[in-house]
């Protein structure tokens, strides 16, 4: 009977039709009257808490302790002698428990997420709670309930809310009989259908069995030369499957040898790439010291080819032994890591040659074996540079700070250590100016110092920027300027009053600084020349010497930190800070700073300061 399609739908619609009845009922009929049970008790819960709200007269009053009166509780206690009213429960708007047919529950505070986000906002709350459950707010029942929150809304918002428990024991059990009497009349009804459908399926079935006996008899003959034919067929299917197989695999292979290929050798350019745009020189060797990768700064910095390069070993490569030796040595360590300094001579169209540093790392492979070495060459000749120019400094700060300060001690000591009144009023003048000089010397290069620190720091240069006469101030300076070397000041200005917006004490320390640099650089003496005047919207102030003058590259380092044009043990005194200094007062002040020199003929330096500097302070 399976085996016939209409008498097997028959019979699996029968047997669908018995099986849905009693689950339609179960499912839809039953879970309908319990959610109507539990509307009713909702509805019923609502309508005794709106007879208690009238009838106490709490229409428009907020639920509270204070509310709840001797009269009020009587009353309450009246109104729920309903035997189904399990329990009921008054909350105060911030849910605060302040009545409860179970005493000791007053006082408590609901702060359930239910009662803040619904009922306060006005909704009604409800849950059923099955015997041996909890409630809403975590209690034991050992009975079926429906627990029902009602608020309490007044003209003025949220006046609290009650909680009512009705007993519902009774009425699911009644609603469970009356289902399971349902179901049990749906199944006999559904058995005796399945019943008289079967019967008539097996009367169909003994029809369709005879019909297709007889078909089976006519196709039996046929059916064995088909399987004969099919049985050939398969075979041969089998065999151009086999086949067909074998060259898939074998193209399949073929794509993927072909796309690793190209994988290896899109990683290999890719790898090519990074390492060629490294912008330090880069050498790889294997263990044996052979050369197998070097990029172009590797290149020109050894001046090699790597075409011709590759493959042969680091002592072909590079003959030089002052170079071969310490890399060799770096090589053989058990670490296999170091690294050394190493110059190399000027390119072509450059002065001075450059400084190397080899870092030596071994290669490994994934097991950790060293398979050769990686040589990373970096240009450290600026930090090479800076660290002598550092060490310069050192030196020749503590000669110069030592140099005022024994002056300062001698003539002080002299002072201290002999009467007053064997000094003349001249004498006495003379060694406390000797002191005040060398004071302010010291004064001037401390100052430089702490600007060239806030420089360091990050902290811009602060001016006070004031409109008053520079040719006043220029005029002071030239009253105290030395006249004891042979030197000769000559102040030119163009106009008088010469009124110009600029930060005095900064004005007068860039002007200090120009001259001490004119009179240090100017060791046979000579005229200087200081020139002011107006240019367009700029003030042009000019400080001209007759020294030893610079030569272009000289020039271009005039304003780096801590740089002398004259380095040698032998040179002026100074600790290579005042042009520097010199040049971040003229850029705060949103200016120009240039120098016109030629070796041997003496420096004419150029400032061209704005009328209006950007970020213009009045003090």
């Amino acid at each position: 009977m399976f085996r016939i399609a209409f008498l097997r739908n028959m019979l699996i619609i029968s047997l669908l039709l018995v099986t849905m009845l009693p689950l339609y009922q179960l499912v839809f009929i039953h879970p309908s009257y319990r959610d109507l049970l539990t509307r009713e008790t909702e509805v019923e819960a609502a309508r005794l808490v709106s007879f208690l709200v009238r009838s106490l007269g709490l229409d428009d009053k907020r639920l509270g302790s204070e509310l709840m009166t001797p009269d009020v509780l009587r009353q309450i206690e009246l109104a729920v002698q309903d035997p189904k009213l399990i329990k009921l429960r008054v909350f105060s708007p911030t849910g605060k428990i302040v009545y409860s047919t179970l005493p000791e529950e007053i006082g408590r505070v609901n702060q359930r997420p239910y009662f803040l986000q619904e009922v306060a906002r006005g909704h009604i709350f409800s849950k059923v709670v099955r015997k041996d459950h909890y409630t809403a707010d975590g209690q034991h029942i050992d009975q079926d309930v429906v627990e029902t929150y009602v608020p309490v809304m007044t003209p003025h918002g949220f006046g609290g809310a009650m909680e009512v428990y009705y007993d519902i024991t009774e009425s699911q059990q009644r609603l469970g009989r009356l289902t399971r009497h349902s179901v049990m009349i749906l199944f006999g009804l559904g058995s005796s259908l399945l019943l008289i459908i079967l019967i008539l399926l097996v009367r169909a079935r003994r029809f369709w069995f005879d019909r297709q006996k007889a078909e089976e008899e006519l196709k039996q003959s046929h059916q064995i030369l088909e399987l004969r034919v099919q049985e050939r067929t398969g075979q041969l299917l089998m065999a151009n499957q086999k086949l067909a197989e074998e060259v898939a695999e074998k193209t399949r292979a073929q794509t993927a040898l072909r796309q690793a290929l190209a994988e290896t050798e899109a990683e290999r350019e890719k790898i090519d790439g990074i390492l060629s745009s490294v912008a330090d020189g880069l050498l790889v060797v294997d263990d044996e010291r052979r050369l197998v990768h070097m990029n172009r700064p590797a290149e020109e910095i050894f001046s090699l080819s790597a075409a011709s390069s590759l493959g042969l070993k680091l002592e072909e490569v590079l003959p030089d032994t002052r170079l071969l030796s310490p890399l060799l040595d770096c090589l053989q360590k058990k670490s296999g890591i170091g690294h050394f300094d190493f110059p190399r001579p000027a390119p072509q169209g450059q002065l001075h040659g450059k400084i190397y540093q080899a870092r030596c790392s071994p290669l490994r492979n994934r097991q950790g074996e060293t398979i050769g070495h990686i040589i990373l060459v970096q240009d450290v000749s600026r930090e090479r540079e800076v660290e002598r120019m550092k060490s310069e400094f050192l030196a020749m700060a503590a000669h110069e700070l030592h140099t005022p300060i024994t002056t300062i001690m001698g003539y002080s000591e002299l002072l201290a250590s002999r009467p007053l009144e064997e000094f003349s009023p001249e004498q006495s003048r003379e060694f406390i100016g000797y002191i005040h000089q060398k004071a302010e010397a010291l004064a001037r290069m401390v100052d430089d110092l702490l600007d060239i620190s806030r420089r360091e720091a990050g902290h811009p240069l602060v001016l006070h920027l004031d409109r008053f006469d520079v040719c006043e101030l220029l005029d002071r300076i030239a009253e105290i300027f030395p006249r004891d070397e042979g030197h000769r000041l000559h102040l030119e200005v163009a106009s008088r009053p010469l009124i110009w917006p600029v930060d005095r004490v900064r004005f007068e320390q860039l002007v200090g600084n120009l001259l001490s640099n004119a009179v240090k650089y100017s060791p046979n003496g000579g005229d200087i020349h200081v020139r002011a005047r107006i240019e367009g919207d700029c003030l042009r102030l000019e400080v001209e010497d007759q020294g030893i003058g610079m030569t272009p590259e000289e020039q271009n380092h005039v304003f780096e930190r801590f740089y002398r044009a004259d380095s040698s043990t032998t040179a002026v005194a100074g600790v290579g800070l005042g042009m520097s200094v010199a040049q971040m007062i003229v850029d705060a002040h949103g200016g120009e700073i240039r120098i016109e020199s030629e070796k041997g003929k003496g420096t004419l330096v150029i400032v061209l300061l704005p009328q209006r500097p950007p970020g213009e302070e009045d003090d």
